[in-house]
């Protein structure tokens, strides 16, 4: 959620790591000395994506767009402000609650154990809200810039505005966790009873990779998880040092009324499967943001090389392995490749599972890849529904192309270089009929 910020130039640029696959071929001296000129020349002009400085075409955008015209309106309301409303406008559904109490918000010091930050989300769209904050903070995806942020004054007014935040919001959002690309995340850490992060303890990146062990500290949860133990609802104990978890005591849990009034929320759940499917999306979110940044790096660079003389074969032969390159981890994340598998079910708390379960397209048989398996995976089909959504929606073609290339290729048995871990031929065929019939 909104947190920081960067300056343009540090956002995307000219790398080493980038431009050896172009460098690998037998360009000789001189080809090289080309290839560096036209990298320095590039560094003096425009980024391939103007983050800073371009216009969004997101969710957030368009509806400011529409107040702006008075063809909309936010009703205010004097428990939760504009949430309900900027929920309503957004069709984010309220079961997709999840509720973090560690002090890790740009507004840190309205959230402790008794008042914790809520988190609402969709496909493309993030707000996060806590109790007699002054903004509601908001993450919305554009096809083309990635993640926006903006916040929205949480008093009442004639005329609400979504105001898009650039650099405070990037100090944490534009960092090496993300790869320095504007990016969204969720920690797990140590959090002391009042809510602030024991920071000597250490904490965790959580991605769809993340053991559920390391998961959730600092975070409610609603739900089951079986023998599988985390870290989440009790807070640390101890020294910052050495800090203990009852994790025992804080697995399994249904009601968060031991914990805090849940009475001041839409909902009075934090739901595991919500949770599952919110780090699975953060990760494949920023995947998809790096693989498109790096393309169109790509292809500004090699459109460069051509002016200077560089012949159209060769340049478009390396352009070719850098987005190979870039798109890889995306298939992966979008496979679930190295996803841990689940060794309880999940148990759900509320009806989310169930509404997401309906979130994506079907095919003639009636199968989506937003069904849930719950069991050993989250999904039950191998490719997320994130790849029905704005941010995939609007990479570059070629791109796009070799992610689709890359799908077929792993699921249909041509390459098993790519191990799906616990999935039948079967299933993986069934995946790729459901893409069929739903990508158009």
């Amino acid at each position: 959620m909104p947190s920081g910020g960067n300056s343009k130039t540090g956002i995307i640029g000219p790398s080493d790591a980038r431009v050896k696959p172009l460098l690998s071929r037998s360009f000789g001296l001189f080809g090289t000395a080309l290839y560096l000129f036209a990298a320095f020349v590039q560094a003096g002009q425009e980024t391939p994506v103007e983050y800073l400085n371009g216009q969004p075409d997101d969710a957030i955008a368009h509806l400011q767009k529409l107040i702006d015209a008075k063809a909309k309106t936010l009703a205010y309301e004097p428990n939760q402000g504009y949430l309900l409303a900027l929920l309503k406008e957004l069709r984010i559904d309220a079961s997709s609650q999840v509720l973090v109490f560690s002090k890790t918000s740009l507004q840190s010091a309205f959230v402790d154990p008794h008042s914790p930050r809520a988190i609402f989300f969709d496909r493309d769209c993030y707000i996060g809200w806590i109790p007699g904050a002054p903004n509601i903070e908001i993450v919305a995806v554009d096809p083309k810039l990635g993640p926006q942020f903006y916040t929205l004054a949480n008093q009442r007014s004639e005329a609400p505005r979504l105001v898009r935040q650039t650099d405070e919001c990037l100090q944490c959002h534009s960092s090496p966790v993300t790869r320095n690309l504007p990016g969204v995340m969720t920690r797990s850490v140590y959090a002391a009873p009042d809510g602030r992060i024991l920071t000597a303890a250490g904490s965790f990146v959580t991605t769809s990779t993340s053991p559920i062990s390391e998961r959730w500290g600092g975070w409610y949860v609603t739900g089951g998880s079986g023998t599988q133990l985390h870290m989440g609802n009790e807070p640390a104990r101890g020294s910052e040092t050495d800090p203990t978890l009852d994790r025992k005591r804080g697995t399994n849990v249904s009601d968060l009324n031991r914990y805090f009034d849940t009475g001041a929320y839409p909902t009075p759940h934090s739901d595991i499967v919500a949770l599952m499917v919110l780090e699975q999306q953060t990760t494949i979110e920023n995947g998809i943001t790096q693989a498109a940044y790096a393309t169109r790096e790509a292809l500004k660079y090699a459109d460069t090389m051509v002016l200077l003389g560089w012949e159209r074969t060769h340049v478009d032969e390396g352009t070719a392995e850098r987005v190979a390159h870039a798109c890889e981890p995306l298939v992966r994340s979008l496979l679930g490749v190295d996803e841990p598998p689940l060794t309880a079910p999940l148990t759900p708390s509320n009806d989310f599972a169930k509404k997401y379960a309906l979130s994506a397209p079907s095919d003639p048989q009636g199968r989506r890849l937003s069904d849930l398996d719950l069991k050993t995976r989250v999904l039950r089909y191998p490719c997320s529904p994130m790849i029905y959504g704005q941010a995939f929606h609007g990479l570059p073609q070629i791109a796009r192309e070799q992610v689709f290339r890359r799908l077929r290729e792993v699921l249909s048995g041509k390459d098993r270089s790519v191990h799906l871990a616990g999935l039948t031929t079967d299933q993986q065929a069934a995946t790729l009929a459901v893409l069929d019939a739903t990508i158009h």
